[in-house]
Protein backbone atom coordinates (compact mmCIF):
# COMPACT_ATOMS: atom_id res chain seq x y z
CA UNK A 1 0.00 0.00 0.00
CA UNK A 2 1.23 3.49 -0.67
CA UNK A 3 -0.04 6.84 -2.17
CA UNK A 4 0.17 8.67 -5.05
CA UNK A 5 0.39 12.49 -3.53
CA UNK A 6 -0.33 15.96 -4.79
CA UNK A 7 1.20 19.17 -3.66
CA UNK A 8 1.02 22.63 -4.35
CA UNK A 9 3.97 25.18 -4.73
CA UNK A 10 3.09 27.88 -2.69
CA UNK A 11 0.11 30.04 -4.84
CA UNK A 12 1.77 29.81 -8.23
CA UNK A 13 0.47 27.26 -10.88
CA UNK A 14 2.23 24.52 -10.05
CA UNK A 15 2.09 20.87 -8.89
CA UNK A 16 4.04 18.00 -7.35
CA UNK A 17 2.99 14.47 -8.70
CA UNK A 18 4.57 11.39 -6.94
CA UNK A 19 4.17 8.28 -5.42
CA UNK A 20 5.52 6.90 -2.04
CA UNK A 21 5.02 4.20 0.36
CA UNK A 22 5.09 7.26 3.18
CA UNK A 23 2.57 9.22 4.00
CA UNK A 24 2.75 12.25 1.70
CA UNK A 25 3.05 13.96 5.03
CA UNK A 26 6.70 12.27 5.87
CA UNK A 27 7.65 12.53 2.45
CA UNK A 28 7.24 16.31 2.05
CA UNK A 29 10.22 17.35 4.29
CA UNK A 30 12.30 15.38 1.86
CA UNK A 31 10.90 16.89 -1.37
CA UNK A 32 10.82 20.48 0.20
CA UNK A 33 15.02 20.30 -0.21
CA UNK A 34 15.79 22.32 -2.61
CA UNK A 35 11.98 24.20 -3.61
CA UNK A 36 12.19 27.67 -3.63
CA UNK A 37 8.36 27.43 -2.94
CA UNK A 38 6.28 26.05 -0.02
CA UNK A 39 5.08 22.33 -0.39
CA UNK A 40 1.43 22.94 0.53
CA UNK A 41 -0.36 19.56 0.39
CA UNK A 42 -3.33 19.36 -2.24
CA UNK A 43 -4.52 15.75 -2.47
CA UNK A 44 -3.70 12.05 -2.33
CA UNK A 45 -4.47 8.60 -2.97
CA UNK A 46 -3.88 5.71 -0.73
CA UNK A 47 -3.81 2.76 -2.99
CA UNK A 48 -1.96 -0.63 -3.46
CA UNK A 49 -1.43 0.50 -7.58
CA UNK A 50 0.11 3.81 -6.74
CA UNK A 51 2.82 3.28 -8.89
CA UNK A 52 0.49 2.59 -12.04
CA UNK A 53 -1.17 5.81 -10.60
CA UNK A 54 2.07 8.02 -11.27
CA UNK A 55 2.92 6.50 -14.78
CA UNK A 56 -1.24 6.94 -15.96
CA UNK A 57 -0.39 10.72 -14.70
CA UNK A 58 2.82 10.96 -16.83
CA UNK A 59 1.30 9.21 -19.73
CA UNK A 60 -1.74 11.72 -19.73
CA UNK A 61 -0.65 14.50 -18.19
CA UNK A 62 3.04 14.24 -19.44
CA UNK A 63 2.84 17.42 -21.64
CA UNK A 64 2.32 19.71 -18.83
CA UNK A 65 5.59 18.93 -16.90
CA UNK A 66 7.58 21.66 -16.36
CA UNK A 67 11.20 21.90 -17.29
CA UNK A 68 12.17 23.73 -13.95
CA UNK A 69 12.29 21.89 -10.97
CA UNK A 70 12.40 18.33 -11.71
CA UNK A 71 10.09 15.66 -13.55
CA UNK A 72 7.73 15.74 -10.93
CA UNK A 73 6.21 19.54 -11.00
CA UNK A 74 3.60 19.86 -13.57
CA UNK A 75 1.99 23.42 -14.72
CA UNK A 76 -1.87 23.07 -13.91
CA UNK A 77 -3.97 24.95 -12.42
CA UNK A 78 -6.16 24.18 -9.40
CA UNK A 79 -8.89 23.05 -11.60
CA UNK A 80 -7.00 21.01 -13.66
CA UNK A 81 -5.00 19.41 -10.69
CA UNK A 82 -8.62 18.75 -9.52
CA UNK A 83 -9.25 16.97 -12.86
CA UNK A 84 -6.25 14.53 -12.24
CA UNK A 85 -7.33 13.41 -8.91
CA UNK A 86 -10.46 12.80 -10.28
CA UNK A 87 -9.07 10.93 -13.48
CA UNK A 88 -6.85 8.98 -11.65
CA UNK A 89 -10.04 8.01 -8.98
CA UNK A 90 -11.80 6.88 -12.09
CA UNK A 91 -8.87 4.90 -13.41
CA UNK A 92 -8.89 2.73 -10.47
CA UNK A 93 -12.55 2.04 -10.57
CA UNK A 94 -12.79 1.69 -14.23
CA UNK A 95 -9.33 1.25 -16.43
CA UNK A 96 -7.89 -0.48 -14.18
CA UNK A 97 -9.64 -3.35 -13.63
CA UNK A 98 -10.52 -3.81 -17.13
CA UNK A 99 -6.40 -3.63 -17.80
CA UNK A 100 -6.55 -6.67 -15.62
CA UNK A 101 -8.89 -8.95 -16.97
CA UNK A 102 -7.59 -8.50 -20.90
CA UNK A 103 -4.16 -9.59 -19.37
CA UNK A 104 -6.08 -12.50 -18.33
CA UNK A 105 -7.89 -13.03 -21.31
CA UNK A 106 -4.72 -12.88 -22.87
CA UNK A 107 -3.32 -16.51 -21.63
CA UNK A 108 -6.49 -17.71 -22.27
CA UNK A 109 -7.32 -20.68 -25.26
CA UNK A 110 -9.87 -19.27 -27.03
CA UNK A 111 -12.86 -21.09 -27.95
CA UNK A 112 -13.78 -21.35 -31.80
CA UNK A 113 -17.15 -19.66 -31.86
CA UNK A 114 -17.18 -15.49 -33.22
CA UNK A 115 -20.15 -13.47 -31.58
CA UNK A 116 -22.36 -11.33 -33.73
CA UNK A 117 -21.75 -7.47 -33.97
CA UNK A 118 -23.52 -4.79 -32.25
CA UNK A 119 -23.83 -1.48 -31.87
CA UNK A 120 -21.43 -0.92 -29.24
CA UNK A 121 -19.02 -3.13 -30.97
CA UNK A 122 -18.89 -1.53 -34.65
CA UNK A 123 -18.89 2.03 -32.88
CA UNK A 124 -15.60 0.50 -31.36
CA UNK A 125 -14.29 -0.72 -34.22
CA UNK A 126 -14.87 2.15 -36.44
CA UNK A 127 -13.61 4.55 -33.61
CA UNK A 128 -10.29 2.48 -33.53
CA UNK A 129 -9.79 2.73 -37.53
CA UNK A 130 -10.23 6.25 -37.23
CA UNK A 131 -7.12 6.47 -34.48
CA UNK A 132 -5.33 3.86 -36.32
CA UNK A 133 -4.77 6.80 -39.34
CA UNK A 134 -4.95 9.43 -37.67
CA UNK A 135 -1.70 7.43 -35.89
CA UNK A 136 -0.49 7.12 -39.09
CA UNK A 137 -0.76 10.81 -40.31
CA UNK A 138 1.05 12.22 -37.34
CA UNK A 139 4.01 9.50 -37.75
CA UNK A 140 4.68 10.76 -41.14
CA UNK A 141 3.94 14.80 -39.43
CA UNK A 142 6.78 13.78 -36.90
CA UNK A 143 9.12 12.56 -39.36
CA UNK A 144 8.75 16.01 -41.57
CA UNK A 145 9.63 17.59 -38.52
CA UNK A 146 12.44 15.95 -37.23
CA UNK A 147 13.72 16.00 -40.83
CA UNK A 148 13.38 19.96 -40.92
CA UNK A 149 15.10 20.19 -37.49
CA UNK A 150 17.63 18.27 -38.79
CA UNK A 151 17.97 20.58 -41.68
CA UNK A 152 18.02 23.96 -39.21
CA UNK A 153 20.13 22.36 -36.64
CA UNK A 154 22.82 21.63 -39.76
CA UNK A 155 22.93 25.18 -40.76
CA UNK A 156 23.23 26.41 -37.37
CA UNK A 157 26.33 23.90 -36.72
CA UNK A 158 27.69 25.43 -40.28
CA UNK A 159 27.29 28.72 -38.53
CA UNK A 160 29.18 28.15 -35.48
CA UNK A 161 31.75 26.19 -37.14
CA UNK A 162 34.76 25.57 -35.10
CA UNK A 163 33.79 28.29 -32.30
CA UNK A 164 31.50 27.56 -28.85
CA UNK A 165 28.26 28.74 -29.92
CA UNK A 166 26.22 32.31 -31.40
CA UNK A 167 25.27 33.90 -28.65
CA UNK A 168 21.61 33.97 -27.54
CA UNK A 169 21.20 31.43 -30.47
CA UNK A 170 23.19 27.79 -29.63
CA UNK A 171 26.49 26.74 -28.02
CA UNK A 172 27.86 23.56 -29.35
CA UNK A 173 30.78 23.08 -27.08
CA UNK A 174 30.83 21.10 -24.25
CA UNK A 175 32.90 17.21 -25.47
CA UNK A 176 30.91 14.10 -24.99
CA UNK A 177 32.88 11.22 -24.59
CA UNK A 178 31.57 7.79 -25.70
CA UNK A 179 33.36 4.55 -25.57
CA UNK A 180 32.66 1.89 -28.62
CA UNK A 181 34.20 -1.40 -29.32
CA UNK A 182 36.55 -1.19 -32.50
CA UNK A 183 35.90 -4.11 -34.61
CA UNK A 184 39.28 -3.44 -36.21
CA UNK A 185 41.08 -4.11 -33.28
CA UNK A 186 39.35 -7.23 -32.39
CA UNK A 187 40.58 -8.19 -35.70
CA UNK A 188 44.06 -7.20 -35.59
CA UNK A 189 44.61 -9.11 -32.13
CA UNK A 190 42.63 -12.23 -33.03
CA UNK A 191 41.31 -12.60 -36.49
CA UNK A 192 39.78 -16.36 -35.13
CA UNK A 193 37.72 -14.24 -32.62
CA UNK A 194 36.94 -11.39 -35.07
CA UNK A 195 35.15 -14.40 -37.44
CA UNK A 196 33.88 -15.65 -34.73
CA UNK A 197 32.02 -11.84 -33.54
CA UNK A 198 30.16 -11.69 -37.46
CA UNK A 199 26.81 -12.83 -37.27
CA UNK A 200 26.62 -11.30 -40.16
CA UNK A 201 28.02 -8.38 -39.39
CA UNK A 202 30.06 -7.47 -35.59
CA UNK A 203 28.38 -7.94 -32.70
CA UNK A 204 30.02 -6.60 -30.15
CA UNK A 205 27.83 -8.15 -27.48
CA UNK A 206 28.73 -11.32 -29.06
CA UNK A 207 32.11 -10.33 -28.11
CA UNK A 208 31.68 -9.85 -24.46
CA UNK A 209 29.91 -12.98 -24.10
CA UNK A 210 33.22 -14.67 -25.74
CA UNK A 211 35.47 -12.66 -23.30
CA UNK A 212 33.37 -13.85 -20.48
CA UNK A 213 33.48 -17.33 -22.13
CA UNK A 214 37.41 -18.05 -22.08
CA UNK A 215 38.52 -14.86 -20.08
CA UNK A 216 41.48 -14.56 -22.74
CA UNK A 217 40.96 -10.91 -23.37
CA UNK A 218 39.93 -7.74 -21.38
CA UNK A 219 36.85 -6.39 -23.12
CA UNK A 220 37.92 -2.61 -22.38
CA UNK A 221 41.06 -3.44 -24.48
CA UNK A 222 38.95 -3.41 -27.62
CA UNK A 223 37.27 -0.03 -27.06
CA UNK A 224 38.37 3.06 -28.05
CA UNK A 225 37.22 6.57 -26.60
CA UNK A 226 34.97 8.88 -29.16
CA UNK A 227 34.67 12.49 -28.59
CA UNK A 228 31.72 14.66 -30.07
CA UNK A 229 30.58 17.98 -29.44
CA UNK A 230 26.85 18.70 -27.78
CA UNK A 231 24.38 21.12 -29.83
CA UNK A 232 21.79 22.81 -27.85
CA UNK A 233 19.39 25.44 -28.49
CA UNK A 234 20.21 28.40 -26.15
Amino acid sequence: MGYFYGFRLGDVDKFKFGQTAQTPEKRRPTLQTGCPYPLIFFDAIESDDYKALEKYVKDEWGHRRGSEGGTEIYNLTEAEAAQVFQQCRDYLADELPKIRRVRELQDLEPEPTLLPSDETTIRLRQRWIELNAEDARLAVLREQVQAEKERIEIELKLAIGATSGIEGIATWERTIETRRINPELVKATDQELFEQCQVPKFDATKLKTLLKTFGKYDYESFQELRRTRDFKIT
